[in-house]
């Protein structure tokens, strides 16, 4: 027992040491993007040390030793966050395939990403490839896919999320049935290092409440889709979903009759019946205004796929002070020069009336909350996570200088050296 605790205190003298060693980086006169108060703090030192931010303020950096970078007239601000992704839902990728996105997301800035949901044998690989240093990426939060049995009837597109897997469902990719263990459900989850569940469809709203407070109950993030057949938005919203995605999704409280649980029955029956244009969202918007849900619109997606109507929900949502969180839902392009999150950025301020401060809250600090992390990400504060963005141009002025990139610095590690 002595040999060992003598070992024990040798390595974490040696630990000590390192951290000791471990020089500071201090961003020299930089101009800090301030999230939380939506303004500029200009000539300031930001001092990073340990892959942490340690101090922030002018002069903050006189008199400590360290690694000087002068960023006088760039801009600091927080890493972006793309809080609504899909790394590992095709099979045919291989993780070297996978980690070239990763790689791709953090070039960009993109420092953390929430994947709703994917095959979490894929998943904690990546994430844990990421923080060990296998793989250059963004820290990766995920969770695990819930549905009731009717939303798998005559679906079976996320039957690639358990390839290999001896049963027709995982502790990933869970069907959800009438009496079953909810505790049992979100501690399999759990286990298998997803931070979320993610509710596909299958429930109407009390069915939903038991998942919801289960999953609260083992402190796991609530993410769902906005109609999740039968429950329509509203119910959705009342039930309690913390995070709610897809603007599209809301054409459903347009429909007067109930829905069923087969989504597809839905589309034949309803769908040429929806007034897009006339149809109101209010009651839906103000409940989650109401309860401080999040709304998760993946506008860019909506409007590559002709439903520009869901302009005017956005818009709306944040009109009243909808909490509204930047996420994309789609696969990059590794050949595009900037990955989508910036398109649906560029349309909360060219199609939705938002000023650039509140676009790039949408992809901080809202997004942080998201994923559960705004205690440590999403701002440039003293105790915060040094998940850095470093522009050249003022993004308060132009939305579009986000992709004027000068420094990304993710977890106290500038990128690149």
């Amino acid at each position: 027992m002595r040999k060992i605790c003598g070992l024990f205190a040798v390595l974490f003298v040696l630990w000590l040491n390192g951290t000791a060693q471990e020089k500071a980086i201090i961003l020299k006169n930089t101009n800090v993007v301030d999230v939380v108060e939506g303004n500029i703090r200009e000539g300031v030192d930001v001092v990073v040390k340990g892959g942490y931010i340690q101090a922030v303020g002018k002069n903050a950096g006189s008199g400590i030793d360290g690694k000087m970078k002068d960023m006088t007239g760039k801009y600091v601000m927080p890493g972006l966050i793309d809080a609504h992704v899909h790394i590992a839902n095709d099979p045919k990728e291989t993780q070297a395939d996978r980690a070239k996105h990763l790689e791709y997301f953090l070039r960009h800035g993109i420092t953390s990403i929430r994947d709703a949901a994917g095959d979490a044998r894929v998943l904690k690989d990546l994430k844990e490839g990421v923080e060990q240093g296998k793989y250059i990426g963004p820290d990766i939060y995920y969770a695990a896919f819930m549905a009731g049995p009717a939303y798998f009837e005559g679906n079976d597109r996320e039957k690639s999320m358990v390839e290999g897997w001896a049963e027709p469902f995982a502790p990933w990719m869970q069907c959800l049935r009438p009496g079953d263990d909810l505790d049992k459900a979100m501690r399999e989850a759990k286990e298998w290092g997803c931070t979320g569940v993610k509710i596909y469809g299958g429930f109407d709203r009390e069915a939903l409440l038991p998942i919801v407070r289960k999953a609260k109950e083992h402190g796991l993030q609530v993410w769902g889709h906005a109609t999740l057949f039968p429950a329509k938005p509203w119910d959705v919203a009342d039930a309690g979903v913390q995070v709610i995605s897809h603007a599209y999704m809301l054409e459903w409280e347009g429909v007067s009759e109930g829905l069923s649980g087969k989504i597809f029955e839905n589309y034949e029956k309803y769908y040429d019946k929806i007034d897009h244009e006339n149809m109101s969202v209010e009651r839906f918007l103000q409940t989650v205004k109401a309860k401080g849900l999040i709304f998760d619109p993946t506008l860019f997606l909506c409007m590559e796929n002709g439903m520009d109507w869901s302009v005017r929900f956005v818009k709306r949502a944040r009109q009243i002070g909808v909490k509204i969180c930047a996420g994309t839902d789609y696969i990059n392009e590794l050949s595009r020069p900037f990955p989508f999150l910036f398109d649906e950025l560029d349309l909360y301020v060219e199609k939705c009336d938002f000023y650039p401060m509140e676009a790039i809250f949408s992809v901080t600090r809202v997004a942080a909350e998201v994923l559960g992390i705004a205690d440590k990400a999403g701002a440039v504060e003293v105790g915060m996570q040094a998940d850095l963005l470093v522009l050249n141009g003022n993004p308060y002025d132009n939305i579009k200088e986000l992709r004027n990139i000068q420094m990304v610095m993710k977890r106290g590690k500038i990128l690149g050296e």
